[in-house]
């Protein structure tokens, strides 16, 4: 039996291990970027998938100068498009079991 750790920071630790400001962090929860658990900044718990989104939002936002509301649309779309790659793989897969080259 094996047991799956689970790792949650709070506000303070977890603007550390991104290393952005609780001002970055708070848009990023916001517009929808990130979504911790608990009701308030004081409160938030974000979980291990948490640091890699928030990353990767402030770095659209540093790099091509856009608002926090098409951040979250660029990482949608991303997001979108890495699941359709996903799919066509497994369905080319899928495909070529029935298919002789």
């Amino acid at each position: 039996m094996s047991s799956t750790l689970i790792v949650q920071w709070g506000m303070k630790e977890f603007c550390q291990v991104v290393d952005l400001p609780p001002a970055y962090v708070i848009e990023i929860v916001e517009h929808g970027i990130v979504e911790p658990q608990g009701r308030t900044p004081d409160d938030w718990l974000f979980d291990d998938r948490a640091p890699v989104l928030a990353r990767r939002a402030a770095k659209l936002r540093d790099d091509l100068h856009i608002e926090w509301e098409g951040v979250a649309l660029a990482l949608e779309l991303l997001e979108e498009v890495q699941q359709l790659r996903t799919e066509n793989q497994m369905l080319r897969q899928r495909l070529g079991r029935f298919v002789q080259e």
